[in-house]
């Protein structure tokens, strides 16, 4: 809780006036003014005194704050809202609301943060209070901080540290700092942490409380140990925590006792670290705060690995990871509701009809939903073809399952891929082709126990959870009984037809902890048998992605263009209503002489590494405004879409290779998309605007990719002059899913926003007539997906093109 430089005025009293003589104690001595202030709420309830009882309740919530007691603070804010409301007392209502935010910021509940600072801000902008604003701006900068949005973090930083110096007040201009300081901590800038704690660490320490000095020894002490300074880091730490066990902070005691302790193992003295983190355990589980129990957890599991005490370093690392696995999952909805928030907030700067139609809209669209509520719940976890579980609904079971295992207990994942599932499509039709995937849906779910489950994770990818297993022997003979299932022939259409398919397995703990790695490891052994022919069975193994073969990668990639190994595939972009081609997407890919095709998510990572990106990004543009123009779209009115490497953009002259791939290549530069990251732009914005300003003069089109995942903000909209924004597949994923009301809501209220700032929309990963229908009623004008088009070669890339002549083979 920010500390102002005089106590908020409230009518005058002499209960008051004491509650207000105690307000300095709250921040510096905690635990010796909570009896005080205890003492004086008792008179003010004798007495019916509630300007007193909301004041001294508020002190009391500060205490609570500074001595590490989270539970409290909220119970206390709970009790001095409402009195703050009933006396019509705005300023000490917004000092409540951010109480309540640092209690749920430091619980880990950062939606709760959100709502009530961002309450906070608006009481405190209506009413002018600028020391109340400036709490506001500098909690919420913590609040992004938290939840990794450095960039949003940084922005609210610099309007609060603007009042301060305006205000010219030590104690604000030291909160300034303290979380300057924290949000380089977060960076890993341990110089910045370290320059910045010297310059400013004696006025943090004479002008604010004892807790903002032991933020910064923190920090300190973190850099310390990234510089590879472990006994500077421990005796930072350790002098903190005297101070902290002094004054009962028992926060602050959790969070310096695990920084401690790092450096204590850093430097192979395991035993000392011990108690401490047992004791930095025991006050996180009391208080809640489960961001820092997260890191105690973390810390015991490398202490008990370093005593060689394995099996319970397991034991504590399956703990931190279902920790970390629901804090990933609390801050996923936390950054969705950071991002609803500033499209909310902007779109109340429109206008009052458009801001009305939007809340009739939403309002139809929650009806609707609710409406339909029962059937959805089904579509949200079953696949709409085949009736087997959807991709996310299999994730989520075989997440569960892998929660659940004990010492000893073993389960299994199984990834299925048809062979040559294109030549049934090809020559019977799709018709045959989905016919033929129910019936593979059907067979699999015979061949197996009632307890495993069957799940389509789209296209010809089946996959298989087996809960519970004797042995790894038990997985590969159910894997061959399910290959020997779809062994035999098939009748599709009178016509029978025999196909194979491409078997992989991994086995859970040996394989992988999580859901994520187990499939992918189970996918990465059904690519082994895909690329040898087909029609195997293969279990993963740990060298299949050695470091090793990482490297050999790495090597061959250097003149892959060069030696003419790499494709490009284009996927098209379609109008939503009438499905009309827009235009495609060029895609790469590497066909490698002894791998085969290798997929862009193994070999666009080592380009990026290799910087090989460079090569390929511009050999990519050339080859796809070559082909645009041998495709004439400038007559047909269609757009080449190229993806930019931040390698690439980082160029000093990258607009100039723009411009000459476009004069060689004969197409008009309106005819041409780029398309970049947020990420991409943010790094260095004055180059980004730079380089689009330069880019929209030669008339190319710009358009932001992936937005609504990561730390998507609205600065990047205003700053920069893009064309298109692309919503991320994700979004489409999860219509059909548990919180499709939700992702509903935002995906309307980002159209209407790109749609109001002249953007065109195109939405990614479509696959299903349900999803298109959503999104076609949603206002969306392109999309991109399997539904649509896949990623095709020239030849047959070409077809789609109405009247176009076939590119060669």
């Amino acid at each position: 809780m920010t500390q102002p430089d005089a106590p908020v005025p409230t009518p005058t009293g002499t209960l008051l006036e004491q509650l207000q003589a105690l307000e300095a104690g709250m921040y510096h001595t905690p635990e010796r003014s909570h009896g005080e202030i205890l003492a004086l709420l008792r008179q003010a309830e004798a007495r019916g005194d509630r300007a007193a009882r909301a004041q001294a309740h508020l002190l009391l919530a500060g205490c609570s704050l500074y001595t590490g007691d989270l539970p409290e603070v909220l119970v206390q804010v709970g009790h001095c809202l409402p009195l703050a409301r009933e006396l019509g007392d705005p300023q000490t209502e917004a000092r409540a609301l951010n109480g309540l935010g640092l209690g749920h910021d430091r619980l880990g509940q950062y939606d709760q943060a959100l709502e009530a600072f961002l309450h906070s801000l608006r009481i405190t902008q209506d009413t002018g209070d600028r020391m109340g604003s400036f709490r506001a701006l500098n909690n919420l900068a913590s609040l992004y901080n938290d939840t990794g949005n450095v960039t949003q973090a940084l922005a609210f930083h610099r309007q609060a540290l603007e009042i301060a110096e305006a205000l010219r007040s030590p104690v604000m201009l030291a909160s300034s700092m303290t979380h300057q300081i924290a949000i380089h901590d977060r960076l890993h800038r341990s110089e910045e942490v370290l320059t910045l704690a010297a310059e400013h660490l004696d006025v943090i320490r004479a002008a604010g409380p004892p807790r903002w000095t032991s933020t910064v020894q923190e920090c300190v002490s973190r850099a310390l140990l990234r510089q590879d300074r472990p006994e500077e880091a421990l005796r930072v730490a350790l002098d903190d925590l005297r101070a902290v066990r002094a004054r009962q902070d028992q926060e602050a005691v959790c969070r310096q006792g695990v920084t401690a302790a790092r450096a204590l193992l850093r430097l192979n003295r395991p035993d000392e670290a011990e108690p401490l983190l047992r004791e930095s355990l025991r006050i996180s589980r009391e208080a809640r705060t489960r961001p820092q129990e997260a890191l105690t957890l973390e810390a015991l599991a490398e202490l008990l690995e370093q005593q060689g005490r394995h099996a319970q370093a397991l034991s504590v690392a399956r703990e931190h990871f279902d920790l970390e696995r629901q804090m990933h999952a609390r801050e996923v909805d936390a950054r969705s509701q950071l991002l609803t928030a500033e499209i909310r907030l902007e779109l109340l700067n429109r206008e009052a009809e458009i801001e009305r139609l939007r809340n009739v809209e939403l309002a139809q669209a929650n009806q609707a939903l609710r409406e339909t509520q029962q059937v959805l719940l089904h579509r949200a976890t079953h696949d709409p073809l085949t009736g087997v579980a959807n991709r996310a609904h299999f994730h989520q079971v075989t997440q569960d399952t892998l929660g659940s295992l004990e010492d000893g207990q073993l389960a299994a994942l199984i990834f299925i891929d048809l062979d040559r599932f294109k030549q049934v499509n090809d020559t019977l039709g799709h018709p045959a082709g989905d016919n033929l995937l129910q019936q593979v849906a059907r067979r699999l779910g015979d061949a197996v126990r009632g307890t495993d489950l069957v799940g389509r994770m789209g296209g010809d990818e089946f996959t298989v959870l087996l809960r519970r297993v004797a042995a790894r022997e038990d997985v590969t003979l159910v894997a061959q009984k399910l290959a020997d299932a779809l062994a035999h022939p098939f009748t599709l259409g009178g016509q029978r037809v025999n196909i194979t398919a491409s078997v992989g397995c991994a086995v859970a703990p040996t394989d992988g902890l999580d859901a994520g790695a187990l499939q992918q490891h189970a996918d990465l052994a059904m690519y082994r048998v895909k690329r040898s022919g087909g029609n195997q069975v293969l279990h993963f193994e740990a060298q299949m992605g050695e470091p090793g073969e990482r490297q050999q990668l790495e090597r061959d990639l250097r003149g892959a263009c060069e030696r003419g190994e790499m494709r490009l595939h284009y996927q098209g972009r379609h109008d939503l209503r009438g499905r009309q081609l827009a235009g495609f997407e060029a895609l790469v890919r590497w066909e490698h002489p002894t791998r085969g095709l290798v997929p862009p998510c193994q070999f666009i990572p080592l380009a990026e590494d290799s910087r090989a990106i460079l090569n390929i990004g511009e050999w990519v543009l050339r080859e796809a405004c070559a082909q645009a123009a041998a495709w004439d779209f400038e007559r047909r009115g269609l757009c080449m879409s190229v993806n930019v490497s931040p390698l690439q953009f980082e160029l000093p002259d990258f607009v100039q290779t723009v411009s000459g791939v476009l004069k060689r290549s004969g197409l008009n530069p309106r005819h041409l998309i780029l398309e970049v990251t947020e990420s991409l732009v943010m790094h260095d914005l004055e180059r980004a605007q730079r380089h689009m300003r330069d880019l929209k003069a030669l008339g190319v089109q710009i358009a932001i990719d992936d937005f609504g995942t990561g730390y998507s903000s609205l600065s990047v909209l205003q700053a920069l002059p893009f064309d298109q924004l692309k919503i991320d597949r994700s979004f489409t994923n999860a219509l059909t899913g548990p919180r499709a009301p939700r992702v509903t809501a935002l995906m309307t209220a980002m159209i209407q926003l790109a749609q109001t700032l002249d953007m065109t929309v195109t939405v990614e990963g479509i696959e299903t007539e349900e999803q298109r229908r959503i999104l076609t009623g949603l206002g969306c004008d392109h999309a991109q997906g399997f539904l649509l088009s896949r990623p095709l070669p020239p030849a047959q890339a070409a077809a789609l093109i109405p009247d176009a002549t076939p590119a060669p083979s």
